[in-house]
């Protein structure tokens, strides 16, 4: 069988949607299909909308651990930075009238000319759409799908802290189309039967880890790499204000005035405002973060079985990968009391939540761990039973193959 997930960056674009798509992809690989993954050129997000944002380099294209990867140019409108949040919100007034000019808006977002053709051409038995908030790629998929008259799976990944843009009327009714919807989460799952899903059509198939990833890793190694010295805060995310990059920065400030002898670290790219956040940091202060943006997968895994704590405050979460990488080094995490993070993280058992923007709140519970070893271990220890019973990507890759085969008709 032909396989064809349509998603707007893949390998070696960096994130959590990228690494589901991809390690759900190379499995269906050694299940015996062909499998071809179809994205823009887009690395960072910026270029779905910005000519000044940075692209893959078209040599990564081609084949990777058996997964045939093809990237479409993406084209920009005139003036695309201001342009590209125009349109959306043009969309979300034109939804709420007649799905039929939001629809024709979608072609935009993201603008791929050779979308349709190459939808064509790869005459796929089953395909995959992800991500709706670019709405774009999932009409696509609709049209092609329904032409050929095979089965397509939508995969919304909804931001459930952040909705307006991912559930305006004409993207849910393209979800609708679909022979299933997968949700990450039950909150997600809960949100789509509140809009009228039928129970059947909604599933959950969360992302998972590969156990024996991270075996190698070297916590001391990171902190001689960086002189690091006492208590370690780690936050690994694309850093930006809806990470809580900037309410963690503001908390660490808070607890380095209060005495505490703490490091930051912020791996992972920055945008512009937490790049002039770290400039305006005072030279003491700034010596006590490490801010060195990508680092390769091994560097990863040393800096979280450095850490004491991992750190991700955000709001714009559909799932967040990066609590079940720290419980796999045992550590404790805290996150934002926003999206589907409460759905990850049991409060007071493996990790802690806060108010998304709550910066006293982010102090107390960076100290309450850092204070209490024993009560962190016993987090991060529970955190990782919860990873090895739940969130394998044996497990929930399984469970995706079982609803596949309902789909194909093979049950």
């Amino acid at each position: 069988m032909h396989i064809l997930h349509v998603t707007h960056r893949a390998w070696p674009a960096v994130g959590g949607s990228e690494r589901y798509v991809h390690e759900i992809a190379r499995r269906q690989v050694l299940d015996g299909h062909r499998v071809t993954v179809l994205a823009t050129d887009a690395d960072d997000l910026s270029a779905l909308w910005d000519r000044r944002g940075r692209r893959v380099d078209p040599g990564t294209a081609g084949m990777h651990q058996g997964v045939s990867i093809r990237r479409l140019p993406v084209r920009h409108l005139p003036l695309g930075r201001l342009a590209f949040p125009a349109l959306r919100w043009l969309s979300w007034g034109l939804s709420h009238l007649s799905d039929r000019p939001a629809l024709a808006l979608a072609r935009f977002s993201p603008w791929l000319p050779g979308l349709t053709r190459a939808l064509r051409e790869a005459q796929p038995d089953l395909l995959f759409a992800w991500n709706i908030t670019l709405e774009g790629l999932t009409a696509a998929v609709a049209r092609e799908a329904a032409q050929r008259q095979v089965p397509w799976l939508a995969v919304p990944v909804l931001h459930l802290g952040r909705l307006r843009f991912y559930t305006m009327p004409h993207q849910l009714n393209l979800l609708r189309q679909a022979g299933v919807v997968l949700a990450q989460t039950p909150s997600e799952r809960a949100f789509l039967l509140s809009h009228d899903f039928a129970p059947d059509q909604v599933r959950i198939v969360s992302p998972g880890v590969n156990l024996a990833e991270g075996c190698a890793a070297d916590g001391g190694r990171f902190r001689r790499k960086y002189g690091v010295e006492g208590p370690l805060v780690l936050s690994l995310a694309m850093h930006c204000y809806e990470k809580g990059t900037h309410h963690l920065l503001a908390a660490a400030q808070r607890l380095w005035r209060n005495g505490e002898r703490l490091t930051l670290a912020l791996l992972g790219p920055q945008d512009a405002g937490v790049r002039r956040l770290l400039a305006r940091l005072p030279p003491a202060q700034r010596r006590r973060c490490i801010y060195p943006g990508e680092v390769p997968e091994a560097e990863k895994w040393d800096a979280l079985d450095a850490a004491d704590v991992v750190a991700m405050p955000s709001c714009t979460e559909s799932f967040g990968i990066v609590f079940l990488e720290g419980w796999m080094r045992e550590k404790p995490v805290v996150g934002a009391r926003s999206g589907a993070i409460p759905d990850v993280i049991d409060e007071g058992q493996d990790g802690l939540l806060v108010p998304f923007g709550d910066v006293a709140g982010l102090c107390r519970s960076i100290s309450a761990l850092l204070d209490d070893p024993a009560l962190a271990a016993r987090m991060g220890r529970r955190g990782l039973e919860k990873v090895e019973r739940f969130y394998t990507w044996d497990r929930q890759y399984g469970r995706l193959s079982r609803i596949v085969d309902a789909v194909v008709g093979r049950e």
